[in-house]
């Protein structure tokens, strides 16, 4: 099932939640979709370098004929007779011997029937390959054939010397296909509302994010134990090459009642065995707190000896004017409850992100739907030609399904661009990078103005894989736009961890 994953976000101070919804990147399938172009088709001679040639709007003499199956896989026809090109193949020996250097005769001075010898039947092909190359983009113009991949040479005897022959290439045609698009069509729409519960934790993330920390005597319910951790075994010994690691673990993240009473009896210099997959939440990985590498992580017997360094207390902050100014600027807010008015606001900016993608997922899901011949037989077959290091039939068989659908959306997807014209445009795409740019530098407290942001901004856009991903992300948005015009929604209201639940057990 094809999916959108929830982009990660980083936190503001309204205390962002991070999201939970699992997910898959949509499929792009740009590999798969190759647009009419001219290609290298009959590399017969792999020594002999021929340039492709420049594009000529009148049909090359040959005969090209094509047909095409049930499922669209197809078969072109090219038929060639020596006066097609025979006239090219003399110009070019002409030429070639008024060039040629070769011993004992002055240049240009060389035997035709010298340098027809030597260089017919090379000159011959390569103004075959030039023929057929042209002739190949040529006829797929004017048929306004959409192919999918590229043509196959399929496996033949040619005699490049008998008067006429023939050339054949499998294509895989592009399926024709209609979209069911329309108000009639009514999808779901979850609104996320922030409760009460959720605010007031925000609230309290925000009082701790801002308050003061200072070290204490005696652990309490609500400090932080920092220390040495060591990787033990069952018998409480130090496991040989594992390191110390530094951290800190909150109060409030130990689960187990046992563990949490004998933390609370700890003093600097104590030590206590923790079980990082039975002590703690399930929210709370401490191998990842203590930095462990994914190798360190896959060693480790999940046990480690706490021996306490500093008891740290934390006093939340006050609400008050100067956590208001600090939050959202000086004088824009002015007591608690405009405070929670705000923060509650800022959820629910973050929460339709989430909506919104499900709701994209869920557009998708209706569109991939939609029947289409897909040239299964052909593409198959292209796969497993592509480079060097080409898959096996095997491979392409055993991961057909994920390739057939990354396909399929590429052509709803670019089906969508053409008929609804949600190109994306230059200026769009600067447009986005520049907010980009200035959003990210503004994470970290720089400020910059139009013209700074916007060199800024092409120096990413250099980068092909970036500007790739943020026209991606202006095209998602525009879809988005044109899907919630283009359905009816059924919208119903719904807290964030009911939304979750929904959300995954739908992915």
């Amino acid at each position: 099932m094809l999916r959108c994953s929830f982009p990660r976000r980083s936190a503001r101070e309204a205390g962002t939640p991070p999201s939970r919804i699992k997910g898959s990147p949509p499929f792009s399938g740009r590999e798969f979709l190759l647009r009419i172009r001219r290609f290298p088709l009959l590399p017969l001679k792999p020594q002999s370098s021929v340039p492709l040639p420049s594009f000529f709007k009148d049909s090359e003499p040959m005969n090209v004929s094509h047909t095409i199956d049930a499922k669209n896989n197809g078969v072109i026809t090219v038929a060639i007779a020596q006066a097609d090109f025979a006239d090219k193949v003399e110009k070019a020996l002409t030429d070639y011997r008024k060039r040629a250097n070769i011993p004992g005769f002055r240049p240009g001075m060389a035997p035709m029937a010298m340098i027809r010898k030597q260089y017919e039947s090379s000159v011959r092909i390569d103004e075959v390959n030039k023929m057929l190359q042209d002739g190949l983009y040529n006829y797929l113009e004017s048929e306004k054939l959409e192919i999918l991949g590229q043509p196959l040479p399929m496996p033949s005897q040619v005699d490049f010397a008998a008067e006429s022959f023939q050339v054949q290439f499998e294509i895989g045609v592009a399926p024709q296909f209609d979209l069911e698009i329309s108000e009639k069509v009514k999808l779901p729409y979850i609104e996320i509302e922030p409760t009460k519960a959720v605010i007031d934790e925000e609230v309290e993330n925000i009082r701790n994010r801002y308050g003061k920390m200072s070290e204490v005597d005696a652990v309490g319910v609500e400090d932080i134990l920092f220390g040495s951790f060591q990787m033990v075994d069952k018998k409480g010994q130090p496991v040989d090459g594992a390191e110390a690691k530094e951290g800190r673990v909150g109060m409030k993240s130990i689960s187990d009642k046992k563990v949490a009473k004998a933390a609370l009896a700890m003093k600097v210099g104590d030590t206590l065995e923790l079980n990082a997959s039975k002590h703690f939440a399930d929210t709370f990985k401490l191998e990842d707190v203590l930095g462990l590498n994914e190798i360190e992580q896959a060693a480790s017997t999940g046990l480690f000896m706490l021996t306490l360094k500093t008891i740290y207390h934390l006093e939340p902050a006050d609400i008050n004017q100067e956590l208001f100014d600090k939050l959202f600027g000086e004088g824009a807010v002015s007591n608690e409850a405009e405070m929670r008015s705000k923060i509650e606001e800022d959820l629910k900016g973050l929460y339709q992100r989430d909506a919104d993608t499900h709701f994209f997922n869920t557009v998708t899901d209706h569109l991939m739907k939609t029947k289409m011949n897909m040239p299964e037989a052909f593409m198959k077959k292209w796969i497993t030609q592509q480079g060097e290091k080409a898959p096996s039939m095997e491979e392409v068989e055993e991961q057909w399904p994920n390739t057939e659908k990354a396909m399929r959306w590429q052509l709803i997807e670019g089906k969508l661009v053409r008929e609804q014209h949600l190109h994306v445009l230059k200026e769009e795409l600067v447009a986005h990078a520049v907010s980009m740019v200035k959003s990210r530098m503004a994470q970290f407290g720089q400020m910059m103005d139009d013209a700074q942001a916007e060199q800024l901004a092409m120096s990413v856009l250099q980068n092909r894989e970036q500007s790739e991903q943020l026209s991606e992300q202006i095209l998602q948005e525009k879809m988005m736009a044109f899907f919630k015009g283009a359905f009816t929604l059924k919208t119903s209201k719904s807290n964030y961890a009911d939304f979750l639940k929904l959300a995954n057990r739908n992915k």
